[in-house]
């Protein structure tokens, strides 16, 4: 695989009913009372740099400017003209089916606020502290009774408010909130081989340089969604490394029932820009050699799809304690 050229930013925009006003010292001194655990301490003198925003008008205000701590990061309210704005017809169902009253909310959508963070490395859990950051700014914002939806531009698509509330929460317990930083795209399509079932990941890429997808296969839609949700958990949660041309399956299964893993380079599949990690079925019709290479040497014994529970809270710990 690729390695990532650039740190990645997570950017979370609040869909507002109406214009909102704030001062920039306001956010940071709610982010700092309201999420306490954070290891953050300003940097002096930045409260000079303090700006009046208005949600009418054009922003570029720096909340943070970094600091002492593991979580002080550079985090930017945003607000450019043109953007902010989505129209339900030119969005899909993965974009909206978390949010019900997703267009009522868009119907609503006056005004908007967008914060970014950039993490300070490709790091996996330096990634998680900026995404944990952006998220409890948005959760700031999102709690205000003018908040209509959210929108997480990693993954693209859209989250209810309160939901960005627990979506912070959770990150502040170590722990991932996996179907909020990530969607799911899932289908079924007809082939020559009948209908096959897809599915993939949007908002992997920056935590890990790679997307997941499941290749077509005779299986069911929860199935191929069910599989590419728990290789996504295993990498992120239990630490698992999966190589190109090891195998994924239950307890017991040979290596010829289980499901085969390939590394897909950026630009091997048209309109495909990034890495992907392919979850190949036995019975999918996919030649996963004539598309990724001849299987290595050496592919490893199947891997069981389970993995170490806390791990990553166990990791977080001891960088909480350097």
């Amino acid at each position: 695989m690729t390695d990532r050229p650039d740190t990645p930013t997570f950017s979370a925009y609040v869909l507002l009913s109406e214009a909102l006003q704030f001062n920039t010292a306001e956010i940071r001194n709610a982010l700092l009372e309201d999420f306490p655990d954070l290891d953050i301490r300003p940097r002096a003198g930045a409260e000079a740099l303090d700006q009046d925003c208005d949600t009418n008008a054009f922003i570029t205000a720096p909340i943070l400017l970094g600091g002492e701590g593991k979580d002080a990061l550079i985090a930017t309210a945003i607000r450019l003209p043109g953007y902010g704005t989505w129209s339900m017809d030119q969005l899909s169902h993965r974009q909206t089916r978390i949010v019900p009253d997703m267009e009522a909310a868009l119907a609503q959508n006056a005004s908007y606020i967008c914060v970014s963070v950039g993490a300070a490395s490709t790091d996996m859990m330096d990634c998680f502290r900026a995404a944990r950051l952006c998220s409890c700014l948005a959760a700031i914002f999102a709690k205000l009774p003018v908040a209509l939806a959210v929108y997480w531009e990693s993954a693209d698509h859209f989250l209810p408010t309160e939901r960005i509330v627990q979506m912070a929460d959770t990150a502040m317990q170590d722990k991932w909130p996996i179907t909020d930083w990530i969607s799911y795209a899932i289908g079924q399509k007809q082939t020559p081989h009948g209908v096959m079932s897809v599915a993939g990941t949007r908002g992997l890429l920056p935590f890990k340089s790679y997307e997941t997808s499941h290749a077509e296969a005779p299986v069911s839609i929860e199935d191929a969604a069910g599989m590419v949700h728990m290789s996504t958990a295993m990498v992120l949660e239990y630490g698992h490394v999966f190589q190109d041309g090891h195998t994924l399956g239950h307890e017991g299964q040979s290596p010829e029932q289980s499901y085969r893993i390939r590394y897909v380079p950026a630009g091997t599949e048209e309109g495909v820009p990034f890495d992907v990690m392919m979850l190949v079925h036995p019975s999918s019709p996919l030649d996963h050699e004539d598309l990724a290479g001849p299987l290595p040497q050496n592919k490893g014994p199947v891997v069981q799809d389970r993995g170490r529970p806390g791990v990553f809270q166990r990791l977080m710990g001891k960088r909480r304690r350097k």
